[in-house]
């Protein structure tokens, strides 16, 4: 049983009431390994991967809707796409028992959950993240609730949200399993431009915390201390403007962290600019590959004789760090 695919357990529950108790009482593991929800007041999308389905695209996409005769599925499938009437229920309920039983067997670490509130698709702009904020209202405490109910947490690699504040974000990430974290991903579901978005809650978490890697998306700007992201192996994230302080802050970061290997901060090209030559002095004037991403410097790593800190800029939008192998830099002149 723990090699069927999902399609074929949940048909194998359909066989008798007797098989179905069977399967509700032992819970076999399901061989998902991404989930992926896009939530909207229209349309909810439920994909995922199934890593048993014996097929090169082991994917399921199934799209939820109401129907003037109840609510109306679309399932597209390696073996084609389904169209099927499922009942007269509006079509939430039918989403939230195939996610709360996709969840159910779900035992193995998730390569990805992904969760995006799709804001952008409301037609009523000035009330548009009023009204899909309280038709997701309930599916996200069903989704919580769930979460806190698992005996064992659920386990994910990779998350991803598309949100317009924190609080959406709030309700799903901290009953994630710490442990399994390694990267975040935050995106900007609003469809606006950038917006300003807070993540001091979000930061206090142990899942921020035990990740690695995080990504903000570029149509958000985030106003947080470099301090918060100290920990992260990897970074990207926009900013209105950076400073001098900032930079200097960032540096100091990179060479007192033994984590840290990238640092990329897009920012708002209309700010002041900061001119790094009045911090950095002299820049790199080797040979390098990605001499066309901008001007380049190089600086020691106190305690570290092999790798060394590049800073490379654009000069007006965009700043990245990362920590190189000092073989890779010939021609070098450190600071």
């Amino acid at each position: 049983m723990e090699e069927l695919d999902f399609r074929s357990l949940v048909s194998l529950r359909k066989v008798c009431h007797d098989l179905c108790n069977f399967i509700d009482d032992v819970i076999p593991s399901s061989g998902i390994s991404e989930i992926y929800v896009r939530i909207n007041t229209k349309k909810i999308s439920l994909r995922f991967m199934d890593d048993n389905i014996d097929f090169l695209d082991k994917s399921i996409q199934i799209n939820y809707h109401n129907h003037k005769k109840g609510c109306s599925t679309v399932k597209n499938s390696s073996g084609g796409k389904k169209k099927k009437l499922v009942g007269l229920e509006d079509f939430v309920i039918f989403f939230w028992q195939d996610l709360e039983t996709v969840l159910k067997h779900q035992k193995s670490i998730l390569k990805n959950f992904s969760l995006v509130l799709e804001h952008y698709e409301e037609k009523m702009l000035e009330k548009k993240d009023q009204i899909l904020t309280e038709f997701s209202k309930e599916i996200m405490e069903k989704i919580k609730e769930n979460l806190t109910s698992r005996i064992v947490p659920l386990k994910v690699k990779e998350i991803d949200f598309g949100i317009i504040d924190q609080m959406e974000m709030l309700q799903i990430l901290p009953f994630i399993d710490s442990k399994t974290v390694e990267k975040i991903s935050i995106g900007n579901s609003k469809g606006m431009g950038p917006q300003n978005i807070k993540i001091d809650d979000i930061t206090k978490l142990k899942q921020w915390k035990s990740a690695s890697e995080i990504k903000i998306n570029h149509d958000f700007y985030i106003s947080e201390p470099i301090s918060s992201f100290a920990h992260f192996q990897k970074v990207e994230i926009h900013m209105k403007m950076i400073g001098s302080d900032a930079v200097r802050v960032l540096r100091q970061t990179f060479q007192s962290s033994p984590n840290m290997d990238h640092f990329e901060i897009y920012y708002d090209p209309s700010r002041e600019r900061q001119d790094l030559r009045t911090l950095f002095g002299h820049r790199f004037d080797g040979s390098y590959e990605d001499e066309n991403g901008g001007a380049r410097w190089i600086f020691k790593i106190r305690g570290d004789p092999k790798n060394v800190i590049s800073i490379q800029t654009n000069m007006h939008s965009w700043l990245c760090l990362t920590r190189v192998q000092l073989a890779d830099i010939p021609n070098l002149r450190i600071h």
